[in-house]
């Protein structure tokens, strides 16, 4: 209990030196956030790819062996299927896609790229190597939890000392950094339409705390209503958005499309993921800004949707976390970048509130959109305060959900391109992440593997 406290304390006072360095110090910040991302990301980026390519490839080989049928805990799963890949997938990225699902193949079109290797880009930046984070750390923790039976996976696995609690800081001071990013991408859409819709001027920080205020009331409502009914109401949306998208455009085209990339991305996969611009001074530069930063702010989220991932899975196999956490979002991901992807390139417009508004004057599905987004938000909010809290105090989960919208309050005042600002931020928070993640990992095969020797060794005798 005590070290709880001090866990608690410490993330505070880390959030707060971070707060008031921003607050300060606004240009230096900046400049130092850069300096960060150009020479340690840019150099270093392939420490974070290289680990999630080699994660990818063993739990899909895992999933075909006998391996795939561990089951973690006993008895029936807690949530339906159907709730299960709700929730994960609304915690783990489903506002991210409503905010790049047109803007990033734009990006890379008006950086010279064809539509078709844009997409490809695409894939790689949001397909198997950002899940097989989230996989890689559900199933360790999961295991941790439900077979091994230890309580506090993520100090227990490393030694519950002083470097143990070192890593709990980090992990919910990233935690924090990432949900103000999400704040970020809610609060803009949302802003703008109680401006068009209602005439009403509502500032950045009034629309924050109201969207605190929303997750909130998820938090105080519990797991089983909160976040897995606003789970199921998100999954509705998405698909009704995704689908209506893929209708009032060129169906067809979509569907060729898909079915022309996705096994390309598969066979060009492993080059894509390890590539690291060698002897490309650009090439370097442009992985800095997009592949690597990506995949570090991944790194930041690995923990926080990891853990809630576990907490969501007791009951399922090691298989149905494969297929549920990597292999079906990969593919759903990839389907929805072909949809809005495409539709967003050919309508010329910026982001998928004015593809929406084009493709339906009613207004119909502008608000299927919002809503979207708010869920999605909530769902993400409430789900980050929950991990906050396991990692830290009990009873604590409002304060960090408070916490967060407070950093992304202050980020906002910077001005500039607020979203690439929180990114880089989260990139640079996230190399003692993935230390910390590397650390679990070895601490974590270091229990299992000898207990799986032993076993082999009874079933032989």
């Amino acid at each position: 209990m005590k070290h709880d406290y001090l866990t608690t304390l410490a993330s505070v006072l880390t959030v707060g030196a971070l707060l008031g360095a921003i607050t300060l110090f606004p240009a230096q910040f900046e400049v130092g956030l850069e300096l960060a991302k150009t020479q340690v990301i840019g150099n270093f980026g392939f420490l974070f790819t290289y680990p999630a390519f080699a994660a990818s490839l063993f739990f899909l080989v895992a999933a075909v062996t006998p391996l795939g049928r561990l089951r973690f805990g006993e008895g029936p799963p807690e949530f339906s299927t159907p709730s299960w890949l709700g929730m994960l997938f609304s915690t783990g990225m489903g506002i991210a896609l409503l905010t790049w699902g047109v803007s990033e193949p734009r990006y890379h079109v008006e950086a010279g790229m064809s539509s078709h290797e844009a997409l490809l880009t695409a894939f790689n930046h949001w397909g198997l190597l950002a899940w097989v984070g989230y996989l890689g750390v559900g199933v360790m923790f999961a295991h941790a939890l439900y077979n091994l039976n230890i309580t506090k996976p993520a100090e227990r696995l490393l030694g519950n000392g002083f470097l143990s609690h070192l890593n709990l800081v980090s992990l919910v001071v990233a935690t924090v950094i990432g949900l103000s990013l999400t704040f970020s991408y809610a609060s803009t859409p949302l802003r703008q339409a109680l401006a068009d819709g209602l005439g009403l001027e509502v500032s950045n920080a009034a629309m924050i705390l109201t969207l605190a205020a929303f997750a909130i009331l998820s938090s105080v409502s519990g797991l089983q209503r909160g976040i897995k009914w606003l789970s199921n109401y998100n999954s509705v949306f998405a698909l009704t958005l995704m689908l209506a998208v893929f209708v009032l455009t060129f169906p067809a085209e979509i569907l060729k499309q898909f079915t022309l990339l996705l096994p390309e991305y598969l066979v060009r996969y492993p080059a894509m993921a390890t590539d690291i611009g060698l002897g490309d001074p650009e090439r370097k530069a442009w992985l800095a800004d997009w592949l690597y930063a990506f995949e570090a702010s991944w790194y930041g989220w690995f923990i926080f949707t990891g853990v809630f991932i576990a907490r969501i899975s007791k009951g399922r196999t090691l298989r149905e976390l494969v297929l549920g956490i990597l292999i079906v979002p990969t593919l759903l991901t990839c389907f929805w970048f072909v949809t809005f992807g495409l539709a967003g390139l050919e309508a010329d417009v910026e982001d998928v509130f004015q593809l929406v508004r084009g493709l339906d004057t009613s207004g119909i599905l502008s608000l299927v959109l919002l809503l979207n987004i708010l869920l999605f938000f909530v769902t993400s909010a409430d789900s980050a305060g929950l991990v906050c809290e396991m990692l830290t105090a009990k009873r604590t989960r409002i304060f960090w959900i408070l916490a967060m919208a407070t950093l992304a309050i202050v980020i906002g005042w910077l001005g500039g391109d607020v979203y690439r600002v929180i990114l880089t931020l989260i990139s640079v928070t996230a190399i003692p992440v993935a230390i910390g993640i590397f650390a679990l990992t070895f601490g974590f095969l270091r229990r299992v593997l000898p207990r799986r020797a032993a076993g082999l060794e009874q079933s032989r005798d």
